[in-house]
């Protein structure tokens, strides 16, 4: 299978099939989609050499899951010492405390305290057996860096449902670029396990970043905010709101 695909933006859980998308090499039984698809004129080698350049679009299923930050006043994710240890953190977090229910796999852990230090939590709302639940996810900055400018951040993260997206591909330079969805199931096809193993690759992600001097994925926010954006660390840091949605959207729903 030739999985070189590039993308412009979030390829929002898309796989592209085409004449420049996934190519099956295979002597199993094709899937239906793939195997159901015409012959382009593309993907004749003599008709190809002909096109100095060329771009199609076509209509993708992914993924799509709303989400949203805000700055909070509180958060459920608690510090304590580790003993005999004055370099290392011990986090946790406690849902019940919130009416809420721990996200299977998101454990306690130790993460170096310094003055940019990252944690994280998350939790789930209640199972009511008529809709899926809502998922939170909680940062939290702490040091003489981070808490005045991440301070408590919970997100809010709608159920991820499969979308249409149109899909352009530009020969030129050979990626593709996703358009906004054109439409969305209906919330019954809903995949109700995804965001439990997503939001583990996420807390992960976020356990991996943190160095003994920044966590870097934080540092990856500030930075693109402060330098290409201009935000100010202080003044314009609901701003930063954006970046770290976009970044828990990319992570949650493109590696699903």
């Amino acid at each position: 299978m030739n999985v070189s695909l590039h993308f412009i933006g979030p390829p929002r859980g898309v796989v592209p099939i085409g004449p420049n998308g996934i190519h099956i090499i295979s002597t199993l039984p094709l899937p239906p989609l793939i195997s159901t698809l015409q012959p382009s004129p593309l993907s004749d080698a003599e008709t190809n050499a002909a096109i100095l350049s060329y771009n199609y679009t076509l209509d993708h299923q992914g993924l799509t899951s709303n989400i949203s930050c805000i700055y909070d006043t509180q958060s459920p994710i608690r510090f304590s010492p580790v003993p005999s240890n004055t370099f290392l953190l011990a986090t946790n977090g406690s849902c019940n405390e919130i009416g809420l229910v721990d996200v299977p796999n998101v454990l306690n852990y130790w993460t170096p305290d310094t003055n940019q230090t990252l944690t994280f939590w998350a939790c789930k709302s209640l199972p009511t057996g008529e809709q899926d639940p809502a998922y939170y996810i909680y940062l939290r900055g702490r040091g003489m860096i981070y808490e005045p400018v991440i301070g408590n951040i919970t997100c809010t993260v709608d159920p991820i449902q499969p979308a249409v997206f149109p899909v352009t591909y530009q020969s030129s330079t050979r990626v593709f670029s996703t358009q906004e969805r054109i439409s969305t199931s209906a919330p019954a096809n809903t995949f109700s396990n995804f965001i439990d193993y997503a939001i583990f690759t996420l807390c992960g992600a976020l356990r991996e970043a943190q160095t003994v001097s920044a966590n870097m994925i934080a540092g990856s926010v500030e930075g693109l905010g402060s330098q290409a954006m201009g935000f100010g660390l202080h003044e314009e840091k609901e701003r930063y709101l954006l970046l770290f949605q976009a970044m828990i959207q990319g992570i949650l729903v493109d590696q699903v």
